[in-house]
């Protein structure tokens, strides 16, 4: 509403004009109107008594032994705000010119009030600070009370070669509320005379050398008071020179002693040598490594078309599949597994029953009588199929711990038997985690190199080279006859002493063509129903057969022990989900 006085002539009326109305007001109410407001907006009762200290005096005793005993007297106003008390905190360190820390000892900490009753107080470290949170949360204040705050100090003086000195922070800079009055006091043990003393003192924001201050000094004690009133972030600031021999020495810690530096320097040495080594030297020296130690040597004999024969260990005893198929590609995966269960049942430990369609069952064979024996991991793989029985259905069977520890077994036995340097599967292992990692760093350079080249480091002993050769030789013999051998309709040699083999390396169906059209004898080591019969039908009912075993031998739960949705799945299983509300 806007509105404009008029005065009229020759009356005591004014005119109020109020948003095109004019109102007639007499003089004597306008003027008892404004009177009013002048009183209601002059008035006590509704102005705010904000938070301030009024008074802030320190003293400072210092002891002979160096130390020195603070106390501060601080009124603090609360207004007519409620809270529960104050808080107080101090720096403890103190930095040089050269930028060294240096720790002070504060200890014997009180805090009483006027009548020299204790108050209520927590005392924690919190950085460079020592916090002293006075009050209890239990109940509130409001006003002016006093807190008399008290301390030991060790280390708080610098000594010079002319003279010793107390500089001392009396305040600080980091109160939130103003200091109407502030004084100091210091009191020495013995006393000296005016010419030998020089005081300072500095008053305003961190860095300030505006000297609003009076400073005194007589018989031994040094009086300084501030002549302004410090705002929230201004604090006053005193130095005291006083004759040397008057107080013992007694130096703060050094916070960055000469070991932490030599350390921090060896640490940061580390850190730069470390992140070269890692993105720079590491990626190159794995490509170097390879072309060093990582490729197989070359061995007497290069690869041929057509060996009829399985690699040989150093002792001369034939390979089994799951070493032959470990030794070509150097791993021990599910494909020797399977030719390793089928090669025990064309030797006679096992027999592989088809009951009805898909359903296999492991039967366990007498073979107390058999004159070769089984290598260690086949034992493995043999008893962990029969461990519950001598019978087993696939589909209900947990191989899982069985295979697991039979193709560790493998990789065992071909480092045993000469032919690896090292364990192929821990050398992969150990550049596929660098790889890894590198990734996680964005070492691009270092992925590649350990991806590649790392994980074919794995290296082959010349025995090792020389018997890959020899089962790539067989291999090729497998895959690349067109000649079918009649006489196997006879005796089925071949085709049963090389199907596993073929399994491993991956040719089984390519294997079977060879024979589809020779009539072949059921083995005695498989039962199935099989109506037209023949080496096409038979090694697809096989490769069946061993798909359920690789099921049996998957886990059914991860590495961290949570479980499949497919066994025991439900709603509410599983990550993710919950829910939420108010409380």
């Amino acid at each position: 509403m806007c509105i404009t006085p008029v005065p009229l002539k020759n009356t005591k009326e004014i005119l109020i004009r109020t948003s095109g109305n004019i109102l007639h007001v007499s003089m004597k109410k306008l003027l008892f109107v404004i009177f009013i407001s002048i009183v209601f907006l002059c008035s006590p009762i509704v102005s705010l008594h904000a938070e301030e200290i009024p008074l802030f005096n320190v003293r400072a005793t210092i002891q002979k032994d160096g130390s020195f005993l603070i106390d501060e007297d601080i009124v603090y106003d609360f207004g007519d705000v409620e809270k529960h008390g104050m808080y107080r905190f101090i720096p403890f360190e103190k930095t040089n010119a050269d930028g060294k820390r240096f720790r002070m000892n504060f200890d014997s900490f009180s805090v009483v009030d006027s009548n020299q009753q204790p108050h209520t107080f927590t005392r924690s470290t919190e950085g460079i600070y020592q916090k002293l949170k006075i009050g209890d949360a239990q109940s509130l204040v409001n006003g002016r009370h006093v807190y008399s705050i008290q301390y030991n100090v060790r280390g708080g003086l610098s000594y010079f070669s002319d003279h010793d000195e107390l500089y001392w922070q009396v305040t600080g800079t980091e109160w939130e509320v103003p200091i109407r009055t502030v004084s100091f006091t210091a009191t020495f043990p013995s006393d000296w005379s005016p010419e030998d003393v020089n005081v300072s003192c500095f008053v305003g924001t961190k860095e300030s050398t505006a000297s609003a201050c009076l400073a005194i000094y007589k018989e031994g004690e040094v009086r300084v008071s501030s002549n302004t009133v410090l705002s929230p972030g201004e604090g006053l600031t005193v130095v005291i020179g006083f004759p040397k021999d008057i107080v013992a020495v007694l130096e703060p810690t050094p916070v960055n002693t000469w070991f932490s530096d030599m350390i921090a320097t060896l640490a940061s040495i580390l850190f730069v040598l470390g992140t070269i080594f890692w993105y720079l030297v590491l990626p190159i020296w794995i490509v170097v490594r390879w072309f060093q130690v990582g490729k197989d040597p070359k061995p007497p004999m290069g690869v041929t078309s057509a060996w009829f024969d399985v690699p040989k260990t150093d002792a001369k005893r034939p390979l089994t599949p799951g070493e032959t198929g470990t030794l070509i590609d150097e791993k021990a995966e599910m494909r020797e597994i399977t030719a390793t269960i089928i090669d025990m049942a064309r030797r006679g430990y096992v027999k592989i029953i088809e009951k009805k369609k898909g359903d296999f069952y492991l039967e366990k064979r007498n073979s107390s009588k058999k004159s070769d024996t089984l290598e260690q991991f086949e034992k493995t793989l043999y008893d962990g199929i029969f461990s519950k029985g001598e019978s087993v259905r696939i589909k209900d069977a947990d191989l899982t711990s069985a295979v697991s520890k039979t193709k560790k077994e493998l990789y065992e036995a071909v480092v045993k038997e000469k032919f690896f340097v090292s364990n192929p599967d821990t050398v992969r292992t150990k550049y596929s985690v660098i790889g890894g990692i590198a990734l996680f760093t964005m070492n691009f350079p270092l992925a590649v190199s350990a991806f590649i080249f790392g994980r074919n480091m794995p290296r082959k002993t010349l025995s090792g080279s020389q018997g890959a050769t020899i089962a790539q030789s067989l291999k090729n013999f497998i895959v690349s006859q067109t000649r079918q051998y009649k006489y196997q309709a006879k005796n089925q040699i071949f085709f049963e002493k090389f199907l596993p083999y073929a399994i491993v390396f991956g040719v089984e169906k390519i294997w079977a063509e060879r024979f589809k059209d020779i009539r072949l004898t059921k083995p005695d080591w498989y039962d199935g129903d099989l109506r037209t019969w023949n080496s096409v039908f038979f090694v697809n009912s096989l490769t069946s057969s061993m798909h359920s075993v690789a099921s049996a031998a998957t886990p059914t739960s991860s590495s961290s022990g949570f479980s499949s949705g497919f066994s025991g799945g439900s709603v509410g299983g599983g990550g993710g989900g919950g829910g939420g509300g108010s409380w």
